[in-house]
């Protein structure tokens, strides 16, 4: 039986746009270079989260454990790795890249946002019986 988790899937929808907006804003303001350091940023929380919910729904659908912590352990690795390996590139902007990362937590304001107005109807429907 697969359980679905739409939680993460509208996750990831919400960090995309989130990721195009902020990477446009950047190339706007402060030029390619700014922009591309923004978009690799909210790209590495986006692979960051893609591999998260496919770990998860390995996990709730009792797969192999062994394979969902290898991901797990190695997605950190690459993700310091290739923060590591861009800080020494002449284009790469750190500062870009930590507004790119930071797009996840506008994309999870956002979904914490939809969710509580989801529940306040729901125990509102509960409250009315």
């Amino acid at each position: 039986m697969r359980i679905q988790i739409p939680n993460l899937k509208l996750i990831i929808a919400l960090q995309i746009g989130f990721a195009t907006a902020v990477s446009l804003i950047a190339v706007a303001y402060g030029g390619v270079q700014l922009g591309a350091s923004t978009a690799y940023g909210a790209f590495l929380m986006l692979a960051n989260l893609i591999l998260l919910a496919w770990a998860w729904a390995r996990v709730l659908n009792k797969k192999s454990v062994a394979w969902t912590i290898l991901i797990l352990v190695i997605k950190y690795a690459v993700l310091l790795g290739s923060i590591f390996y861009l800080a020494r590139a002449p284009w790469f902007n750190p500062l870009g890249a930590g507004v790119g990362m930071t797009s996840f937590l506008m994309a999870a304001l956002v979904l914490a946002v939809v969710m509580n107005s989801k529940n306040e109807k729901a125990i509102g429907s509960i409250d009315s019986l």
